[in-house]
Parts: structure tokens; C-alpha cells; sequence
């Protein structure tokens, strides 16, 4: 007679996890705080943890995955796609290479860089919230949580007219690699929005390269530490980072802010 298996401690695609995957994390914590899946990665749920952890030097780089069974998974769920422009970004690097590109992205975000955009942001908010207020009623995202990001990124890089609403939709799916994904067409979508925001970067630069300005993507064509400079690859990751994590992160923020103020006013 087969042996059946008890369900995983932690299963993420268990009906219902999506809308509310917090009773199982608490279940987790309290059952196994630290504990080794069966598919062979480690889930860590207390803070102090989590914490210690990520200060503990480990590797961001996806090839010193040492578990076998993670990365057998791996290749048969996203094959020899590759996302996130392949790995690139300062998110995806270990030193000294995270170290090099954050000391030449730093040379753009400068203090004075960042704080010349305050009246220009702080306006921006304004407006839209003029403008919901003669609406009446609104969708938060829609008409302050979405666009005001979308809006400060695209005047901090100094990029020519895009359609923003085609690049939230491509961030929007390339943000699902960071779930977990079972799907072989959302892989294949994944791949193809990746793909496509790599195209829409590359155009930016490209236009930039024509244009300069005193704006941020400029400044990072421009940037140099000893000679050192990002390569083509190198800025569009780090562009895109600054579209997708900026975007999507601060949409929460506003979104999901706004309902816990509401929730809990005091």
C-alpha cells in the first residue's frame, strides 16, 4: 500500500494562502520556527532569525545554490529562462561586484540629488489628491498609490514619454518571480515581460545617451569611479531595478498603509 505523505508545513499553494498566508506562517513559527522543507530549502520565521541571518554574509547569487533538490526544481520550473536582466542588478550580486555598482549608482543618488525633488513630489501628491477630491470617489491605487511613483521615477531618470501603463503591467508580472510559480505559462510570461522591459530600458538608455540632462539617468551613464564605468547590461538592470522595486514596493506602501490607518486610526 503507498504511503501517503502528510502535507508540508509551510505549502504556498494551498487553496486560500494568497489572500491570507499568515495563519501558516504563524502555524510555522510555532511548530517549526526554523524548519527544512521537504523540497529542501530552509524557512526561517522568527525575527531575530531573519535578522541575524541576512547579516550573516550569505550569497544573493542564484549559482551558489548549494541543495541539489532546490535546483533540480529550479530548472524544471523556469528551464533556462532567465529574469530579473540576468541577474545584473546590485540586488543579485555579491560583493565585490554588488560593492562596485553600489559605489557607481551612488555617485546619482546623491543627497542633493534626492532633495531637489522634494517640491516637485510633494506637488505631485497635491494634485492628485485635488483631483480625487473633486472625483469624490476613488480607487487609492489607481489615482495616487500607482501613478505617483511611476511619475517621480520617470522625472528622476529624465526618460523620454513611455507608456507607463504597458511597464506596470510588465513589472507586475515580473514581480511574480519572486513567488512561488508552479505555472508553465507564467514562467513563459515572466520571461517574455522580462524580456520585453529589457527592449523599453535598452530604448531609454539609447535616448538618454542622445539627450543628457540633469536628471538621474544621466548621471548614471555618466557615473565613474577610476575609470569604472556601468556597461550597457549593468544600466539597464540597474534601471529597471529602480522602475520595478521602486514601483511596485511603494504602490503597497501607499495601499496597504492607507488600510491599516484606517483600520486602526489611533
Amino acid at each position: 500500500m503507498p504511503q501517503t505523505l502528510p502535507p508540508p508545513l509551510f505549502d504556498p499553494f494551498a487553496p486560500g494562502f494568497t489572500d491570507d498566508p499568515y495563519p501558516q506562517y504563524a502555524a510555522v513559527r510555532a511548530g517549526a520556527p526554523v524548519h527544512r522543507h521537504p523540497i529542501g530549502f530552509w524557512l526561517l520565521t522568527r525575527y531575530e532569525d531573519v535578522s541575524w541571518l541576512l547579516r550573516a554574509g550569505l550569497s544573493v547569487e542564484d549559482r551558489n545554490i548549494l541543495d541539489r533538490e532546490l535546483l533540480d526544481l529550479r530548472e524544471q520550473v523556469y528551464g533556462d529562462e532567465v529574469t530579473r536582466s540576468g541577474g545584473l542588478s546590485m540586488l543579485d550580486r555579491d560583493p565585490p561586484d554588488h560593492t562596485r555598482l553600489r559605489r557607481l549608482v551612488s555617485k546619482a543618488f546623491t543627497p542633493r540629488a534626492i532633495e531637489a525633488l522634494r517640491p516637485r513630489i510633494t506637488r505631485l501628491v497635491e494634485d492628485m489628491l485635488d483631483a480625487a477630491e473633486r472625483q469624490g470617489r476613488v480607487d487609492l491605487v489607481d489615482a495616487l498609490a500607482f501613478p505617483l511613483p511611476f511619475a517621480v521615477i520617470a522625472e528622476m531618470l529624465g526618460t523620454p514619454p513611455a507608456d507607463h501603463e504597458r511597464i506596470r503591467q510588465l513589472s507586475g508580472t515580473v514581480v511574480r518571480s519572486l513567488e512561488p510559480v508552479n505555472d508553465p505559462a507564467m514562467v513563459a510570461a515572466i520571461a517574455a515581460a522580462d524580456a520585453e522591459l529589457t527592449q523599453i530600458a535598452a530604448g531609454m538608455i539609447a535616448w538618454k545617451r542622445a539627450n543628457p540632462a540633469d536628471d538621474l539617468l544621466t548621471a548614471l551613464v555618466n557615473a565613474e569611479d577610476d575609470g569604472d564605468v556601468l556597461d550597457d547590461d549593468e544600466l539597464i538592470a540597474q534601471t529597471l531595478l529602480l522602475y520595478i522595486a521602486g514601483h511596485e514596493t511603494t504602490v503597497n506602501l501607499i495601499a496597504g498603509g492607507t488600510l491599516a490607518l484606517l483600520r486602526h486610526p489611533a
